[in-house]
């Protein structure tokens, strides 16, 4: 397996090396596919990198930072080189507004009219279900951002990919081990009615050694008093990651009809939708739980440089977008070629190490590997990196690396 480190890259050639030239390229190396000469000693077009973003609908605050991180290490790749020898990356941005029906016909047009080589950004797990079909049948690579449901990848997957969250099943495991020393007896949960959160509701009956508290709300509500009255008034711990649309106001609705729990754990949610909206009583004890590792000085560098250059604050989900884009950049390095099937093998031969906490790689299905998860708290005070941004990281825990889920097992 190849392994591409970002800082590395950077710094190689004088900041004209592409992955491939560093890592040596094991797999295909430079043959290239079958592409019609489309490869790094044929055409020197932009590649074309679809982003199926959920501008707007109930995800909209998921897609914003995701969309610009991967714009931002676009630039930085092609002011370094680019990949294929000297060929450019460009993103193509359409809005699914969270619909699976939008997103499965955008990546065809992205695909058939604009020469998408590969596609990420579905956040929906419904959305996720439909693309990763899309993605089998055109036989074109697709990097999640979220869309946790363990569905998603099947054990005929061979062109989906996670990327900022584990599947259900591993994600809510990690959560019971994170908190399992609490010791906690009296422990509630609101999931959706949808893929993500039945998922949710599995693992959860699973792992956790009592019997929670489970409550069904519409993926679309936002009035979840009545499902918090549920609960007993000594309730421990709530688990809202079931949820994700819903996350920010269960939590705060839960101190408004007297619950005082000890730790809420929410979904992988963006942290500038958490600041923005959760009370003070909530964020003390809202746990967010994510993938990257702001921990790092790499995450510091990136934070700082995008800070700069984009008066904004990096956070743990423009970091998704962020690897990303070095994911298939490395994949493309590896393929030779911009054929997508061959991009898709390339990911799978690749290890990227870059902002999280372990080297990102994945089994043959696309599911994470060795992947650790990170619990924090969220502060109300600027990072290091960014003077003027609005919240910083406290590490409560992070997991043990997490075998990939083998899907069927």
């Amino acid at each position: 397996m190849t392994r591409i480190n970002r800082r590395a890259f950077l710094k190689a050639s004088g900041g004209t090396a592409t992955l491939g030239v560093l890592a040596g390229c094991s797999g295909n190396g430079g043959n290239g596919g079958d592409d019609g000469g489309d490869n790094g000693g044929g055409s020197s077009d932009p590649i074309t990198i679809g982003a199926l973003e959920p501008v707007s609908g109930p995800f909209a605050a998921w897609a914003t930072p995701h969309r610009d991180g991967l714009q931002f290490a676009v630039e930085e790749i092609n002011a370094n080189g680019g990949v294929l020898d000297g060929r450019d990356l460009e993103v193509s941005v359409t809005d699914t507004g969270a619909d699976a029906g939008q997103a499965d016909s955008s990546f065809r047009r992205l695909v058939e009219q604009d020469g998408a080589v590969a596609t990420t950004g579905a956040v929906s797990s419904d959305v996720g279900i439909r693309v990763s079909q899309t993605a089998e049948e055109l036989q074109v690579p697709h990097l999640l951002h979220m869309s946790g449901a363990d569905d998603v990848i099947t054990q005929e997957t061979r062109h989906v990919f996670r990327v900022g969250l584990n599947p259900a099943s591993t994600y809510i495991q990690a959560q019971a081990s994170a908190f399992a020393e609490a010791d906690y007896s009296n422990v509630g949960a609101i999931i959706g009615d949808y893929a993500w959160g039945r998922s949710a509701e599995t693992a959860i009956n699973e792992y956790f050694d009592v019997d929670v508290n489970i409550q069904v709300a519409p993926v679309g509500a936002s009035d979840f008093t009545s499902y918090l009255r549920q609960f007993s008034d000594d309730l421990e711990m709530l688990i809202s990651s079931g949820h994700p649309p819903g996350g920010v106001s269960i939590a705060n609705q839960a101190y408004e009809v007297g619950l005082n729990p000890d730790v809420i754990t929410g979904s992988s949610a963006p942290p500038q939708l958490l600041t923005g909206a959760l009370s003070e009583e909530a964020i003390e004890n809202y746990v967010h739980i994510h993938n990257s590792n702001p921990y790092e000085e790499a995450f510091t560098e990136v934070g700082s440089a995008f800070a700069e250059e984009y008066d904004m604050q990096f956070n743990t989900h423009t970091a998704y977008g962020y690897v990303t884009a070095y994911i298939l950049a490395a994949g493309i390095e590896e393929a030779g070629s911009t054929e997508p099937t061959e991009i898709a093998n390339g990911i799978r031969n690749t290890s990227v190490d870059t902002l999280f906490a372990e080297p990102i790689q994945w089994n043959e299905y696309g599911e994470l590997d060795q992947q650790v998860v990170l619990f924090s708290n969220l502060l109300l005070e600027a990072p290091s990196y960014d003077s003027n941004g609005n919240h910083s990281y406290e590490e409560l825990y992070r997991s043990e690396p997490v075998p990939a889920r083998v899907p069927g097992e």
